[in-house]
């Protein structure tokens, strides 16, 4: 009974974390883009990495501009702007190939002469060096490089969007009212509550993480209904420590569980109901300590052998 009470607790608190860390996830991606995040970072990472490190507003800016006007950019440019429903003059690309990117150095005509940006022409210089000067292999060194430093922008990226998440995790927490104490002990404390979620989680594990904002906030409410002790509907006691600091850490908790995201929450969730509804699986011959397989791997010697009967007619 304990059991299986812990693991339909569990898969309760799973479906809500990755309900809220969706809709948190949504939100987070929804700033990014009114803010332009990518299309800035992007844009701040190129003149980076083509203008001179040591006069970063003048020498940077200027080798922004002069990539910019590549037909190159423009083009992709121009590309984002059909995707936009206002303000299509400020769309700008938030992501770029390494192919384009060689190509748009190219346009430059740093392959042929140096261009005056420092960055640039020392990386060229390094790559005709290295290739000793065949085209396709510096437009390969090109876009390496280009590779390179999108892979470290991603990873700020993510870093970026991390700390958001946790401050926007601890908005919903507190809004919302979502206490993962306060939560548990309803889920712990009432077998229909429990049901009821167990019967949510089975559908949303079959469905995807994929979903617009406007569906992650129906799901919200769709948790309530289930009779979750979420949203500010309940009796609250602000003068009470012990109803003050449960709740200002289980707002704490929900936050940071959020974090994690909703792909992981989403992974987990599937594995919990499909544990719940067909028990462990069991382990694969290679990995089970008492199967043949495992003892033969590394108990049998070449002088064991096998004698087997051969019963005549």
């Amino acid at each position: 009974m304990f059991g299986s009470q812990a693991l339909e607790t569990a898969v309760g608190l799973a479906l809500l974390f990755f309900v809220l860390s969706s809709l948190a996830s949504a939100l987070v991606e929804g700033l990014s883009r009114l803010m332009g995040k990518r299309a800035k970072d992007l844009e701040a990472t190129i003149g980076q990495m083509l203008g001179d490190p040591r006069n970063a507003i003048a020498d940077q800016q200027r080798a922004l501009e002069l990539f910019k006007d590549t037909a190159i950019y423009s083009s992709a440019r121009a590309a984002a702007g059909h995707g936009a429903w206002f303000l299509t003059e400020r769309a700008r690309p938030a992501y770029l190939s390494a192919r384009s990117f060689a190509d748009a150095i190219t346009e430059l005509g740093a392959l042929s002469a140096p261009t005056g940006l420092r960055g640039l022409d020392k990386r060229v210089e390094a790559l005709v060096a290295e290739s000793g000067a065949r085209v396709v292999e510096v437009k390969a060194g090109l876009e390496s490089w280009f590779d390179e430093t999108m892979s470290r922008l991603g990873e700020a990226y993510k870093r970026w969007s991390t700390g958001v998440l946790l401050v926007v995790g601890l908005g919903i927490a507190v809004l919302g009212n979502v206490s993962t104490i306060h939560v548990t002990q309803a889920l712990w404390q009432a077998p229909v509550l429990r049901e009821a979620t167990l019967n949510a989680a089975q559908q949303a594990a079959a469905g995807s993480t994929g979903t617009s904002l406007e569906e992650n906030v129906r799901s919200v409410q769709e948790l309530g209904a289930l009779g979750l002790p979420i949203g500010w509907t309940n009796v609250t006691d602000w003068s009470s420590a012990a109803w003050l600091w449960p709740h200002i850490g289980g707002w704490l908790i929900t936050a940071l569980l959020l974090m994690l995201g909703a792909p992981f929450w989403f992974d987990t969730l599937s594995k919990l109901v499909a544990l719940r509804s067909s028990g462990a699986r069991p382990p694969l011959a290679t990995k089970d300590g008492a199967s043949a397989t495992t003892q033969a791997a590394t108990s049998v010697t070449p002088d064991t052998v096998v004698e087997r009967k051969i019963s005549g007619p």
